[in-house]
């Protein structure tokens, strides 16, 4: 045994020897490369299973044992067969070890698996239960996630991950709606509950929602805040120049609100025209950007940003005056996407937020968000928002602090100009979560 180990420490000191020659001058190194002359490599190509890996792992030391002693003042030639198993031991020994933790990780996410299925069995549907069993499944998943896809179980353990991710889908759904509830409640409050749409997110992304994924009859205004986002993301990748000067084409015309200060036949810079279109829901400036970004360019890049539903072909229209290439399609978006927008925005996620959330804490029309948070106490406050309302819909997305933390509202009504079943949206959103938090132990700081 002293000899075997003392030949094995050689061979090894050896071996770095000749790769650190290979490195430094590969006319030193042995060729052909040691590792692949013994037929042993060749097998470990056809290996099936750890049991045959650890075949091959004693066959090579058996092979190390029968050699003679090595000796220091031998030279590299006659030094081969020692490296070329020591080439073999290590490779079959980083095999081994490969195969070692993807067969550990996939058996502890069979144990995870069945544990998720205890606890549904026991839990009998409850929200507590539902939320563990969830992140059972989720470990699960993320196990069979760490076995690399040259292990021999990579095509075991991706069937198994799709089926873990299969089961989950629906648990993940329940857990959304069950958390969701209150949102229902609120929304049965205004007597209207098919016509509304909530979303809201707490800024580190948990979210709930009642509705938040079916499109309100329209966006109205709302459709200015993707627009925005899109302006930013093309002047941040390609380079613009946000002082550039853009001419408000004449043909963009119709009807602003009263305080709209973008016009027909004048140049703004980009940054203002984005800014007033937030500010004071400028339809001209809209329409501009409308052009200057190109219809394919907006909804490509909204899908590349993953907004599957937010979609923007028709222009704004005032009250009577249409402009011209109007477009043929309605917009479209949802209380979901509008939310993750707004989250984004205030967490800075992309470059240039900056110069949209300026945009949003400049809103001239306070009358929607801004109204339904006055008298929650001095721990409430708004932070920033997007108003839309026309004759199919009137909504907003609104950035509120509740004590230390921050949120983004969303809230829609179809066929209604009420402001005030609105704002009493908003309202019974901020008061839950002052009483309640219910966002994964967020409790901020009470009135």
């Amino acid at each position: 045994m002293p000899r075997f180990r003392y030949s094995i420490a050689l061979l090894l000191n050896t071996l770095g020897l000749t790769l650190g020659l290979a490195a430094i001058r590969p006319s030193l190194a042995l060729a052909p490369r040691l590792e692949t002359s013994h037929p042993i490599f060749v097998e470990l190509n056809y290996v099936g299973a750890l049991k045959e890996l650890y075949e091959l792992r004693d066959r090579v030391h058996m092979e190390l044992k029968a050699l003679p002693e090595a000796s220091p003042k031998q030279d590299i030639g006659a030094l081969s067969p020692y490296l070329s198993l020591a080439h073999l031991t290590h490779r079959v020994a980083q095999r081994i070890q490969t195969e070692e933790k993807a067969e550990a990780a996939y058996h502890r996410a069979i144990e995870l698996g069945h544990q998720a299925l205890s606890t549904r069995s026991s839990g009998r549907g409850s929200l507590s239960a539902l939320k563990q069993e969830e992140f059972l499944w989720k470990a699960a998943i993320k196990r069979l996630a760490t076995i690399p896809p040259e292990s021999l179980l990579a095509d075991q353990a991706t069937a198994k991950r799709q089926q873990y991710e299969w089961i989950v889908e629906p648990i993940s759904v329940k857990i959304d709606l069950a958390q969701s509830g209150f949102l229902k409640e609120i929304a049965a409050q205004t007597g209207l509950p098919q016509r509304v749409r909530i979303s809201v997110c707490h800024i580190s992304g948990e979210c709930r929602n009642y509705q938040g994924d079916r499109p309100p009859a329209s966006p109205a205004s709302l459709i200015k805040l993707p627009i925005a986002v899109v302006l930013m993301h093309k002047v941040m990748t390609e380079g613009v120049d946000l002082d550039t000067r853009v001419y408000i084409e004449p043909a963009n015309f119709t009807e602003n609100a009263d305080g709209a200060k973008i016009f027909i036949d004048h140049e703004y810079t980009l940054r203002e025209i984005m800014a007033r279109m937030i500010k004071e829901s400028n339809n001209i400036a809209t329409n501009q950007l409308i052009d200057f970004l190109g219809r394919d360019y907006i909804n490509q890049t909204l899908r590349q940003m993953e907004y599957p539903v937010t979609f923007v072909d028709y222009k704004l229209v005032g009250d009577r005056i249409f402009p011209k290439n109007a477009g043929s399609k309605p917009n479209r978006t949802t209380t979901n996407e509008l939310t993750e927008m707004m989250r984004r925005i205030y967490t800075f996620e992309n470059p240039g937020d900056e110069e949209i959330l300026d945009a949003l804490v400049g809103q001239y029309d306070w009358d929607f968000g801004y109204m339904a948070l006055k008298g929650l106490g001095p721990n409430v406050h708004w932070i920033g928002e997007k108003l839309g309302q026309n004759s199919k819909v009137i909504g907003t997305v609104v950035a509120v602090k509740i004590g230390d933390e921050r949120y983004v509202i969303t809230a829609t009504i179809d066929r209604s100009a009420d402001k005030f079943k609105l704002r009493r949206i908003i309202r019974g959103v901020v008061e839950h979560i002052l009483e309640e938090g219910d966002f994964e132990g967020v409790q901020p700081s009470r009135v």
